[in-house]
């Protein structure tokens, strides 16, 4: 679960305009929520958690899972590992803009 801080204003009129909301009928109360253009790069970098126990995923990504566990195991050094890794990507887009 994440929480965005700094939300711009064009986003926030983007989730306000009925026009972008998917619901099931017109005026329906169900309109399964959607992100405004603005996150598409973040959320295009995500990768969804699966279940361990997951037998019809086929392949799993045992990478993604040995590191979730010692993040989970270790909070301190996952953060440490997230402030890094931050870091590192300000510094690369400093360099290039």
């Amino acid at each position: 679960v994440y929480q965005i801080l700094g939300v711009s204003q064009e986003s926030k009129e983007w989730v306000a305009d009925p026009a972008n909301r998917l619901c099931d009928v017109p005026g329906s109360w169900f309109c399964p929520g959607q992100y405004p253009p603005a996150m598409r790069e973040v959320l295009d970098k995500r990768l969804d958690f699966a279940q361990l126990e997951d037998f019809n995923k086929g392949k799993a990504d045992e990478e993604y899972q040995k590191q979730y566990f010692d993040h989970l195991n270790d909070p301190a050094k996952a953060k440490r590992k997230a402030m890094e890794k931050n870091i590192k990507e300000e510094t690369e887009e400093a360099r290039e803009g």
